[in-house]
């Protein structure tokens, strides 16, 4: 018998206003929660505990405790919750404590990387996938990006850890960069982050040539636009989806291209994220994506419109971890055997650990597939 530990939260029955969007962000719809707890239910050899929130654990001398839940002594854990965009933070500190002892889904490293837009970009990037040029410098450092900025021509200077296009700036020329540098240097530099992000603009039409995708387990559920009062222009032939109320929504459904989805694809399985969405653009004839979210948009009238069920869809996240760690601990026997007849481990999982992988979780490169287009 596995135990497993849940944390999705529903979205209240009914909704909420749209100023208090927000608050609804990670939360799974109402009917499809109800679906999902019923699906679980039925799934053999399995002890649910639901509702371990990790926001609200204490961590006593490396093990995790929601209550007088050791979050520990779990076979696996699973979350959806909003969190706060911060990787150094409490909550995604205590998922990677619990990570050490016990499979987190979604991984805590994997996650965090999601959630930094430079980390994110580099890793699409180095798995061969378009992404926007970037540079990464100091903020005190700026002439460092004069000659880059003068062969680009146009950049956006975007948070590292922002959303919903707030704090996006045009940068034209390197002055307003050198300007915006020693505004805040003079202002409010002991809070602000020193680091700047420069991705260089790529051309597109606008709200025309933009599409934002969401997928789960590994499969596109649907392609959605923007409706054309989310969008701003930043300059002539420049614009970026801006929400400054950070509530959400206010998206059609639309096709996605199939060039567009097999991107979307292999940037879900180079950042490893089961759960995740990306904003695309066409640019200079190709996809390019410019945004990764690790909280994409769960629409229910746009699962309905493809023919899905996001309740359905997470049962069988949640189903193929839990067989995916059955078939981890059967090899387990094996791998010790061949250990001891060899004196060598014979893969991972060996030793009865976790499989190696890279710093953040990772293969070193998307294989098997070109990303021409």
């Amino acid at each position: 018998m596995l135990t497993v530990g849940t944390f999705l939260p529903p979205a209240p029955r009914g909704g909420t206003p749209a100023p208090a969007a927000r608050a609804e962000i990670g939360r799974i719809p109402a009917d499809d929660h109800a679906l999902l707890m019923d699906l679980l239910a039925t799934l053999p050899d399995v002890e649910f505990a639901h509702g371990l929130d990790i926001r609200r654990s204490c961590v006593r001398d490396g093990r995790v405790y929601c209550g007088e839940v050791c979050l520990n002594d779990l076979d696996l854990y699973v979350w959806h919750a909003w969190t706060a965009r911060d990787p150094c933070g409490y909550t995604l500190e205590a998922l990677r404590t619990l990570s050490l002892d016990v499979p987190v889904v979604p991984d805590p490293d994997r996650f965090a990387t999601g959630l930094d837009k430079y980390r994110a970009h580099l890793r699409l990037s180095r798995a061969g996938l378009p992404v926007p040029d970037t540079i990464l410098l100091d903020r005190r450092d700026t002439a460092a990006a004069a000659p880059v900025l003068a062969e680009w021509g146009r950049a956006l200077l975007k948070p590292r850890l922002g959303s919903y296009g707030r704090g996006v700036l045009l940068i034209e020329d390197f002055a307003t960069l050198r300007d915006l540098a020693g505004y805040l240097d003079s202002t409010v530099a002991a809070g602000t982050e020193s680091t700047f992000l420069l991705e260089r603009f790529c051309p597109h039409r606008g709200p025309a040539d933009w599409v934002g995708t969401t997928l789960v387990n590994g499969t596109l559920m649907y392609g959605y636009r923007k409706r054309a009062h989310r969008f701003t222009r930043m300059s002539t032939g420049a614009w970026k989806v801006y929400d400054p109320e950070a509530v959400g929504g206010d998206v059609d459904a639309c096709d996605v291209p199939p060039a567009h989805a097999r991107l979307a694809r292999l940037a879900q399985r180079a950042l490893g994220l089961p759960l995740v969405g990306f904003d695309l653009i066409r640019s200079e004839g190709r996809p390019v994506i410019v945004d990764e979210n690790t909280f994409p948009g769960f629409y229910p009238d746009l699962f309905a419109a493809a023919g899905r069920s996001l309740g359905r869809e997470l049962f069988g996240l949640v189903k193929d971890s839990v067989a995916g760690l059955i078939a981890e601990r059967a090899e387990a026997p094996e791998a010790a055997r061949r250990t001891h007849l060899d004196g060598e481990p014979a893969g991972p999982g060996a030793r009865g650990g976790k499989p190696r992988r890279t710093a953040d979780g990772v293969p070193a490169r998307v294989s098997g597939e070109s990303t021409s287009t």
